[in-house]
């Protein structure tokens, strides 16, 4: 366009023998001064000029990115200077748009275009582009958006972004090319992006295509292969092909394994004169013979560094490296203990929460102003806030501080949407019967880091709701505190022909007593009222015995309980190795009409004895020391649960009045053996599990002519499907379990169906 303004003024200039002009007259100016423009002139009045001085002219004016057009002409010796200004932008709207709400997509545009500005067709463009990027990254790779401009008097235009976003693409298909060690069934399972399957309804997100998960899928293939043996492993090619139908994405990963490798020797050595390497050989665990592991080689460094860190040495570092033997397939691990050069921390900045408060991330903080930068309490702070569960991404990074020692640490996370559920499904207990629920949880209510829930559960024989609120950092110190609040009414028709409404409210206190080592303290003051199911209707109630007259009425229970649980495993929601040790000692008779002291301890044993079978050892005792008004709701029955005594009913195992009601035990002991194995996909998470269980529960303090009751060892076998991601919201369990050996009074239950909150 502007070669045809420049070749239009020579056409107008070529007819003047003499380029002079006595006055320069500008045209079409409104918001623009002429006053603005003469810097921009090369041709003055009463002198010569040439086509070098209009083409020059013509570029300086159009630089000043006032106009749109600009032409210049010869009239009675006077040069006139014809420019059409831009439109100025009014408003920024946009049509059409569901996905994206108007001030997300107001951020893609940002400063370029708004009102007050001038319109620019180049930076158009580039907000198109932006735009489309923008919808790219939430998995709209159809969406067209186009621009339209709205003339308003006054030279002024509405720019209106018309977008037709289309549907979101997902991922048809996953292929994988060069894997041999490993299934593509397990690979998938590692990927956060899955493929679009009719019984995903229920988690439709994760087989949406975007580009940003396909990276994080490829690092996390990577880090699997690198933990298991293949330190040579990668990714060669990632391609990703959009169907014809626009609707759905091809991708294929294309990959070289190398070869399997193993530990050849691992050894630790110390630069530092004062740390001697033989003080921390004993927490050497990369053993020698074993097969090659990226992350036990990372984490084993990590324990050595926080071990040296904690003996008052701030400026030591542990670095590793790894000689590889190409020919024999094998790796020494060289751990050497270096000394950093000293440095303090000026100051910790922080940056990209914009809903989360300064305070709640500066609280986990293992490092603070003043402090020597020691490389273990950074790494650990990294650690604590991933652990939060507030960010998708925690990063530190080390910035050079007003003096040469000094250094500013900037701490940028990146928070994540929402840290809100909504859970909506169905009940089933075989117990309970059928019914459904609703919750809602916020981990982080108004960025406070304060955890916030509520619910609902109705069933066929239980109806119940509760509110909690927990602040993990209570007061900012090192403890949570928080209350719950509910009730409940519990049909008790197939276990004593009781009625039972409870109303509570439960103070509690959580704290790290020392490293895997937790305590709970719990307040509970419960409101309980006991009735006869046929009292309720108006029925004769016939055959109650004297037991079970002393179980219905109103009564009060204030219990004080502590628990302390200590967890070594390696994995809180699906442990492998490790085991788990508690104990819950409680008193009742604070306040209210019953009195009790009750004491139980468990223990729980996992041990991975191959890639896929894990076995599982679960042992529990517990006794209750009845001093008044105790009721069966107290005391302990085995069974009906699906985790206890597995083959038995509700209240199966335990002491029976003549009237076959179970009014329960003050002693009881299980024990159970398990075999856990994975039967689908990680993601659909199905396991089954072998088991044997062992146990009793017995002795009251009536009479035995009164009661059935045995202290003799029961035991039952069977098999379970767990299923703890069921699409109805809630873990499912599907128990059969059959009695090995009982007692005449027990009752057995072959089938046990669980699903409850």
């Amino acid at each position: 366009m502007r070669k045809i303004v420049i070749l239009a003024s020579y056409l107008v200039f070529a007819s003047v023998s003499a380029y002079v002009v006595d006055e320069i007259v500008f045209e079409g100016l409104d918001r623009v001064e002429e006053g603005a423009l003469y810097d921009s002139l090369s041709i003055e009045p009463h002198k010569d000029f040439n086509d070098n001085d209009i083409d020059a002219t013509i570029k300086a004016l159009f630089k000043k990115g006032f106009f749109s057009d600009v032409k210049l002409l010869h009239r009675d010796r006077k040069l006139i200077v014809k420019c059409v200004e831009k439109p100025m932008v009014d408003r920024v709207m946009f049509e059409g748009n569901e996905a994206a709400s108007d001030d997300f997509l107001k951020n893609i545009v940002g400063n370029r275009i708004g009102e007050g500005r001038l319109f620019s067709l180049h930076l158009i463009k580039d907000i198109l582009a932006d735009l489309q990027l923008a919808y790219r990254a939430l998995g709209f790779y159809s969406a067209i958006a186009v621009p339209k401009l709205i003339r308003r008097p006054g030279n002024k235009v509405d720019v209106v972004f018309e977008i037709k976003e289309g549907s979101k693409t997902t991922v048809k298909k996953i292929i994988f090319i060069g894997n041999k060690s490993f299934s593509d069934d397990e690979l998938k399972d590692i990927m956060s992006t899955k493929e679009e399957k009719l019984w995903r309804f229920f988690d439709s997100e994760n087989h949406i295509f975007r580009e940003d998960k396909i990276e994080v899928d490829m690092e996390a293939i990577t880090s699997f292969y690198k933990n298991r043996g293949y330190p040579f492993f990668m990714i060669t090619s990632s391609f990703a092909e959009m169907d014809f139908d626009k609707k759905s994405h091809r991708c294929t990963f294309t990959m070289e394994e190398g070869d399997l490798y193993h530990i050849s020797d691992v050894s630790l050595s110390s630069d530092v004169p004062r740390v001697k390497a033989e003080d921390f050989k004993d927490l050497l665990v990369v053993e020698k013979g074993s097969i090659y592991n990226e992350h036990l080689i990372s984490t084993n460094r990590d324990e050595i560094r926080r071990k040296i860190a904690l003996k008052d040495n701030p400026f030591i570092d542990v670095v590793i490296k790894i000689d590889f033997d190409k020919k024999k397939k094998t790796a020494f691990i060289k751990y050497n203990i270096v000394e950093r050069p000293k440095a303090f921390i000026e100051r910790i900045d922080i940056v990209g929460n914009t809903r989360t408060l300064d305070r709640v991330i500066r609280r986990e903080f293992s490092v603070h102003e003043g402090d020597a930068l020691n490389v273990y309490k950074v790494q650990r702070t990294v650690e604590k806030l991933r652990a939060m569960g507030y960010f998708d991404e925690v990063e530190i990074s080390e910035e050079d501080g007003a003096v040469g020692d000094k250094k500013v640490l900037v701490v940028s996370v990146k928070e994540k949407e929402s840290t809100a559920q909504i859970r909506l499904g169905l009940n089933i207990s075989d117990a309970d019967g059928f019914g459904g629920f609703i919750g809602f949880v916020e981990h982080n209510l108004f960025g406070t880091g304060r955890v916030f829930s509520a619910d609902m559960s109705w069933m066929q024989r239980y109806y119940g709701g509760k509110v909690d609120l927990y602040d993990p950092r209570f007061m900012d110190q090192n403890f949570g505190a928080g209350i719950g609040l509910g009730g409940n009414s519990y049909d008790r028709k197939n276990i004593d022909q009781s009625m039972v409404k409870n109303i509570y409210i439960s103070p509690y206190v959580r704290y790290t007593i020392a490293e895997n080592l937790y305590h709970t303290l719990r307040c509970m003051l419960s409101r309980n009222n006991r009735t006869h199911k046929d009292k309720d209707k108006g029925r004769t109630i016939r055959n109650i015995t004297r037991l079970m007259e002393e179980e219905y009425g109103k009564y009060t229970t204030g219990e004080i309980s502590s628990t302390l649980v200590y967890d070594k495993t390696d994995n809180s929601y699906d442990p492998r190795n490790g085991y788990e040790l508690s104990m819950t000692n409680s008193y009742a008779g604070v306040v209210g009409n019953v009195r009790y002291f009750k004491n139980e301890l468990g223990a729980k044993f996992y041990k991975a004895i191959s890639e896929r079978i894990t076995f599982i050892v679960d042992a529990n005792v517990g006794h209750l020391k009845e001093i008044k008004g105790t009721r069966s709701m107290h005391r302990f029955s085995l069974g009906g649960d699906g985790v206890s005594m597995r083959g038995f009913d509700s209240g199966g195992v335990g002491p029976r009045d003549k009237e076959d009601n179970s009014i329960g035990g003050t002693k009881y002991w299980t024990v159970s053996l398990m075999a856990k194995t994975p039967l689908s996909t990680k993601e659909i998470g199905i396991n089954g599990v072998l088991f044997v269980d062992f146990g009793s529960a017995w002795e009251t303090k009536h009479a035995s002519s009164d009661v059935h009751d045995s202290s003799g060892i029961r035991a039952s076998a069977g098999v379970a499907i767990e299923w703890p991601k069921s699409p109805l919201g809630v873990p499912l369990s599907f128990v059969f379990g059959f009695p090995i050996k009982k007692q005449s009074f027990d009752k057995k239950q072959t089938f046990t169906l669980t699903g409850i909150m």
